[in-house]
């Protein structure tokens, strides 16, 4: 019974379409921490832009590799502030942060967008008796969101790399599936 499992537990496993993205071996010798660290991200006017750029950079490039610059990363965020909990008077006792992030990854020796995608978070915070006690806890929210959407923006991107590579080795394998048709 043991070793049915075994088996069974085996073959599942094996057979469940995991692919270990940063190991390296002889058939796959991309690294997408390297081709990560290709990415430069464009520069944008305001505190939580410029919150969000950081962020990012930090996700995408933790050892801080220098590479030559292949893609630049085009962002444009939105920001939303509701009233979650509206009393009978119109007061809120709960506003709702949400940020729309879209992104386009541009190549930078063609000019044009490799992948594009886009990420929505969302957190609440109290209102407080004060205006600089509520300024402060939505300040607090949007930075917090900023770091969720910088990994939800980074995982996007793994797969855009990926999905990219998948391309350029079709397009390599056709040509020369063609080259040999014509010999």
């Amino acid at each position: 019974m043991l070793k049915t499992c075994l088996i069974f537990f085996l073959l599942a496993v094996s057979s469940c379409g995991l692919q270990i993205i940063y190991r390296e071996d002889d058939s796959n010798k991309i690294s997408y921490e390297k081709e990560l660290a290709t990415i430069r991200i464009q520069k944008d006017s305001g505190r939580l832009t410029q919150e969000l750029r950081n962020a990012i950079k930090d996700t995408i490039n933790p050892d801080f590799l220098e590479e030559d610059a292949k893609y630049i990363l085009i962002l444009s965020l939105g920001k939303g502030t509701s009233g979650t909990f509206i009393t009978s008077t119109g007061a809120s006792g709960r506003n709702r942060v949400t940020l729309s992030i879209d992104y386009q990854l541009k190549n930078i020796a063609t000019g044009e967008i490799s992948a594009k995608g886009s990420t929505f978070v969302a957190d609440n915070y109290d209102v407080q008796d004060n205006r600089f006690g509520t300024y402060t806890a939505d300040q607090y929210a949007s930075s917090n969101l900023v770091k969720i959407a910088a990994q939800n923006i980074r995982n996007s991107l793994v797969n855009d790399l990926i999905e990219i590579k998948k391309k350029q080795e079709k397009i390599i394998q056709e040509a020369i599936i063609s080259a040999k048709a014509v010999q």
